[in-house]
C-alpha cells in the first residue's frame, strides 16, 4: 500500500517518484469520442462533514460563499446545505455522524438536455439510472463509477431551488467565482475505461472548460510542516487518510492570488505556512486548504506564471514581491 501510494502519479504540485527505466507500456486508448454531448460543465461537488457549524464557517465565512438553501428530511433534520459559487455551480455539504476515508459524496455534471444525454449513454452501453426529480427540483440520473463515485447528470429546471436563485447571492465576499475542476481517485483499469467511455477528454464538453481530474494519488497533504513520512508505520493511517482527502478535492479559480491569500489569512487566522502559495507543475500559482474533515480545496490562479519562474517557486509572505525561486526540482525554497 505504501509503495503504491508513493509511486502513483501526483497532480499539480505532486512529487512523482522515479522508477527504473523499463520498456514503455502501450499508451492508454483515447477517450471514446461522442459528438454533441449536451453537457455544459461541472455543476456541483458534494462533501460529507462531521461538524456542520464548523463547515459552514469554513465555506461561508472563510471562502465567502453565500449559503443558498438547505434540504431537510421528513423528520425536519438537515440533509444537506448548499453554498453558491455562481448561477451554475454549487458546493453541497452533507452532515454525517462520522466521515469516512472518502469524504466526497458525489460529483454533479450540468446537462442542457438530461433526457437526450441519458439516451446517448444508453446507446453507448452504459447503464444510467432512471431520470428522477431531485429534492432540489431538478431532473437527474446517476451513473456510479467502478471506483464508487456517484456521477449525477442534472438539468436545471424552471422552479428548482437553483433556478429561483438566478442572479442572486453573488456577493463580493466570494474568494472565487468559478468551480474549475474536481478530482476522483482512479487506480484501476475498469475505472479508467469507464471515464474514457463518457465521451470527453480532459475537459468536459460545453463552453466553460471545467474538468474532472482522475489522479491515482496526491502529495499535497494537510500536514505540511514537517511533511508526513509515507514509510513511517506510526503515521501510515494518517498519511493514507490525507492522501485520500487530497485526491478527492475540488479547485476554485482565482483572479488575484496574492489578494486571495491575504483575504484567507485575515478571515481564517491561517499562518503563512498553511497558505503557502507556490507554482505548480501546471504553471499556475496554487494554495491548498483543507476543511475541518480534511477535504482539500485547491485555489488555482487563472493565469499561468512566466516561463522563467520554475515550479515549486514560492510567493513570499507579506506585500507583493518577486517570487522566491526554486533551485531544486521538488523542493520548496521556503520555509
Amino acid at each position: 500500500m505504501r509503495a503504491r501510494l508513493l509511486m502513483a502519479a501526483g497532480i499539480a504540485l505532486g512529487l512523482v517518484a522515479h522508477a527504473p527505466l523499463r520498456a514503455q507500456a502501450a499508451p492508454p486508448p483515447p477517450p471514446v469520442e461522442i459528438k454533441d454531448l449536451p453537457i455544459l460543465g461541472l455543476a456541483q461537488v458534494s462533501v460529507t462533514v462531521s461538524d456542520l457549524a464548523k463547515a459552514r464557517a469554513f465555506y461561508g465565512d472563510v471562502l465567502g460563499f453565500a449559503e443558498a438553501f438547505t434540504l431537510k428530511d421528513k423528520a425536519g433534520a438537515i440533509r444537506s446545505v448548499y453554498f453558491k459559487v455562481n448561477d451554475d455551480q454549487y458546493i453541497e455539504l452533507l452532515p454525517v455522524a462520522k466521515v469516512e476515508l472518502i469524504r466526497q459524496a458525489r460529483l454533479v455534471v450540468q446537462a442542457s438536455d438530461v433526457r437526450k444525454l441519458r439516451d446517448i449513454y444508453v446507446g453507448q452501453g452504459l447503464v444510467p439510472g432512471a431520470i428522477t426529480t431531485g429534492a432540489d427540483g431538478n431532473p437527474m440520473f446517476r451513473i456510479v463509477a467502478p471506483n464508487g463515485t456517484p456521477l449525477d447528470f442534472m438539468e436545471y429546471a424552471k422552479g428548482s431551488r437553483q433556478s429561483r436563485l438566478m442572479g442572486k447571492l453573488l456577493g463580493t465576499n466570494r474568494v472565487s467565482t468559478r468551480l474549475l475542476h474536481a478530482g476522483t481517485m482512479v487506480r484501476d483499469e475498469p475505472t479508467k475505461a469507464f471515464f474514457r467511455s463518457l465521451g470527453w477528454g480532459r475537459l468536459l464538453p460545453g463552453p466553460r472548460g471545467d474538468y474532472i481530474e482522475t489522479p491515482a494519488s496526491d502529495r499535497n497533504l494537510e500536514t505540511k510542516n514537517p511533511p508526513l513520512d509515507p514509510e513511517n508505520p506510526a503515521t501510515q493511517p494518517q498519511y493514507t487518510r490525507e492522501v485520500y482527502g487530497a485526491v478527492y478535492h475540488f479547485a476554485l479559480e482565482i483572479d488575484d492570488m496574492h489578494a486571495a491569500r491575504e483575504t484567507l489569512k485575515r478571515r481564517g487566522g491561517f499562518d503563512d505556512m498553511r497558505l503557502r502559495t507556490a507554482v505548480g507543475n501546471n504553471r499556475h500559482w496554487l494554495i491548498h486548504l483543507f476543511d475541518g474533515d480534511g477535504s482539500r480545496v485547491e485555489l488555482m490562479s487563472r493565469d499561468t506564471v512566466p516561463a522563467d519562474i520554475p515550479a515549486f517557486s514560492v510567493m513570499p509572505p507579506g506585500p507583493p514581491a518577486p517570487p522566491i525561486l526554486a533551485t531544486t526540482r521538488g523542493v520548496y525554497p521556503w520555509p
